[in-house]
């Protein structure tokens, strides 16, 4: 996959779904086709043989909802569907496969991770992730048409821009995430299993904010199937 490419139209796609309130849920592919999340596009080589492009797995983190009466708003994160956002608290993977992951975050806020090593980058198949935002993509117009220019690979986040990390223990991965951007990884995954995601910045309730979303299923935390 076309990693700039895929990442625009992923990016422009996300936003009008959840603006305009109706899900898009679709993919670029790198022939141009769409896939929706969780699907592989299939794509015919040179060779006549059929590949697959990785698997697809895009999650939006907004803030602004009602935790409950007592609590008020949380963050949450959501998986991005063909119907729309839904839940986060239970995602399927399959097994032995390269996932391509797309993370758009809504927040502008601010919270300390747990600790330093959540600021770096791990566990994806380059050591780094690509971010995308409105300082790192600038686009100009060319005799040819527009000329994108956009992300940036990085391989942590300093501490203070921190607002959110995509956290598996069992993966070894972690992707920290900065207010109002988008971030796109690559990972792969091993045999079937059960692993837990979770965010490892204070972003919940209580005195130190890990009450609240961050312990609860679909909020700041939940589960990943592979299989």
């Amino acid at each position: 996959m076309v990693q700039g490419i895929s990442a625009f139209m992923v990016i422009g796609l996300i936003v009008a779904s959840v603006l305009a309130g109706v899900g898009a849920g679709f993919i670029a592919s790198q022939n141009g086709g769409f896939g929706g999340i969780g699907s592989t596009v299939t794509q015919t080589g040179a060779n006549g043989q059929n590949s697959s492009s990785p698997y697809v797995l895009s999650m939006v983190i907004t803030t602004g909802n009602t935790f409950n009466s007592t609590i008020g708003d949380q963050p949450a994160f959501y998986l991005l569907g063909p119907n729309g956002l839904v839940s986060s608290a239970d995602i399927t993977l399959p097994a032995n496969s390269l996932i391509e992951l797309v993370i758009t975050n809504f927040d502008n806020g601010g919270a300390n991770i747990s600790a330093p090593q959540y600021a770096n980058v791990m566990g994806t198949t380059t050591g780094s992730e690509l971010v995308y935002n409105n300082t790192a993509i600038n686009s100009t117009e060319g005799p040819n048409g527009m000329t994108l220019s956009g992300s940036q690979s990085v391989t942590s986040l300093p501490t203070s821009e921190i607002t959110h990390t995509f956290t598996v223990p069992g993966l070894s991965l972690n992707l920290p995430m900065a207010s109002d951007s988008t971030i796109v990884a690559y990972f792969k995954t091993g045999a079937a299993g059960s692993f837990v995601w979770l965010c490892e910045s204070a972003c919940g309730s209580g005195a130190d904010g890990s009450q609240g979303a961050m312990i609860t299923p679909g909020w700041m935390t939940g589960a990943i199937t592979v299989g």
